[in-house]
């Protein structure tokens, strides 16, 4: 976490370990041409290519909501957003994390209506399909661990397997950083929330096999002048509707296709955009927008579950808050 660390009881394994070396080699071959240094979009690595390196993070965009609030709601949107202000309300009555919730940057940089910019309403165009899990107060319920039976009640993120895509790239409490490497044929990314890294391919691979389906898709990545242009396929479907919501976003299925731009401007702002697609979940493509500014943090383990402590707490309390239920 950039303004704190856990302490992790778990064990590294031999694919941690092998991760480790892949950025080890990518940091020596991409140390070429410091961002701070240069600070200009003009800025390149040794080997020509522009250069992304360094730890960014999209906490100078915090507050900023993720799609624009609706002009108009019908009865029934106005009766379902009362409830769930009624649920956040039960769950923290002062509104604020105060323990863990880091605060939003003061830096120089515009802030959007919503980081939703296409459609123009800045609203996700979501199908029935996804509108009907929106509008299931019960399903919502269990986001704020009210009427939990199963571990299968909650969401990837709260079993600490995925944040997931485009949701990883959310300013969202705390832990916003990421930390991009690059060498001739890979661009590395490291995210601060969750326990993996992010190897992108340079060198014109196809994408694997369709039958190989993945939590994070499968990256393929190519320049196009100063712009980093990312391919992303071969969803798993067990991401579908499964994801931490955000806005009218609750998770794409196996035919998602992402298309991410990563590109530093004259002012040393990494603009990273991303076009989702995915004819389940949405009626048409959707962007979003994170603008990101230097940080100087350095990354430290978040660590989740701390051994998988926090899903056998958070069933315990949701069951504990059933009508006569006794402690035990």
């Amino acid at each position: 976490m950039s303004r704190r660390f856990r302490v992790s009881g778990r064990s590294v394994s031999s694919t941690i370990a092998a991760v480790g070396l892949v950025l080890a080699s990518v940091s020596v071959i991409g140390q070429a041409q410091s961002g701070a240094e240069k600070g200009a979009a003009a800025r390149k690595t040794s080997w020509g290519h522009p250069d992304l390196q360094g730890i960014w993070t999209s906490d100078s965009v915090m507050g900023v909501p993720f799609e624009r609030a609706k002009k108009e709601l019908t009865a029934q949107e106005k009766a379902f957003a009362q409830k769930r202000e009624a649920l956040e309300k039960d769950q923290d009555p002062r509104g604020s994390n105060v323990v863990w919730s880091e605060r939003a940057l003061k830096q120089k940089i515009v802030r959007p209506a919503s980081l939703v910019v296409d459609p123009p309403d800045g609203i996700v165009p979501v199908t029935d399909e996804v509108r009907t899990m929106m509008n299931d107060i019960d399903r919502e319920a269990k986001r704020y661990g009210i009427g939990i039976t199963s571990w299968e009640d909650l969401d990837l993120w709260d079993r600490c397997i995925t944040k997931g895509f485009p949701t990883v790239m959310m300013p969202l409490g705390y832990s916003n950083m990421y930390q991009i490497f690059q060498n001739p044929e890979f661009v590395a990314i490291k995210y601060e929330v969750i326990h993996d890294v992010r190897i992108i391919p340079l060198d014109g691979r196809p994408h694997v096999n369709s039958q190989l389906r993945q939590w994070w898709g499968d990256s393929r990545g190519r320049w196009e002048g100063d712009t980093l242009v990312v391919d992303v396929t071969n969803f798993t479907d067990k991401t579908f509707g499964t994801q931490q919501a955000l806005g009218g976003f609750r998770g794409g299925g196996k035919d998602m296709h992402i298309v991410e731009r990563w590109r530093v401007n004259p002012d040393d702002v990494l603009e990273y955009k991303a076009t989702i697609t995915d004819p389940r979940s949405y009626t048409r493509p959707w962007t979003m927008a994170v603008p990101l500014v230097r940080d100087t943090n350095e990354l430290f383990e978040y660590a989740c579950h701390e051994g998988n402590y926090g899903l056998h707490n958070i069933m315990t309390a949701a069951f504990m808050k059933k009508p006569g239920a006794a402690a035990k």
